[in-house]
């Protein structure tokens, strides 16, 4: 009776140690290979509230006359990020550009994309007219 039992719990333990070893190892969600950070020119601008900046008239490149300039609220990735005493300074900022669909008409300040700015350069130190005007 022993040996029947001893055989029983034998056999009981390699078929779980061979089930265990036939389970799928959990899916993990495909790695996104992070976006490329992107470089905007633009005026820095007083936002809602004294630690809020404004990226206005953003282009890609600013001596392209044709190029929509675009206003995001900046997001400092940086602590030491000098945006107030660069404010109504033009600025090359690098980062993270958010794309969004613009409601027709006024746009909210809460409604406008953000960059998030890793770094800022001066470019000049004042703001060129939106649009090239």
């Amino acid at each position: 009776m022993k040996f029947a039992l001893a055989t029983i719990a034998c056999a009981a333990i390699t078929v779980a140690t061979v089930a265990a070893q036939n389970q799928t190892p959990p899916q993990t969600a495909p790695q996104q290979s992070p976006k490329p950070d992107v470089t905007l020119t633009g005026c820095v601008i007083q936002g809602s509230a004294p630690t809020v900046f404004l990226f206005d008239n953003a282009r890609k490149n600013p001596k392209d006359k044709t190029e929509k300039g675009t206003r995001y609220v900046i997001v400092a990735l940086g602590e030491d990020m000098p945006l107030r005493s660069n404010l109504n300074h033009e600025v090359e900022l690098v980062g993270q550009a958010e794309t969004k669909t613009l409601p027709p008409g006024k746009v909210e300040e809460k409604d406008l994309p953000k960059f998030s700015a890793k770094s800022m350069t001066l470019v000049s130190n004042t703001c060129s007219a939106p649009d090239g005007k």
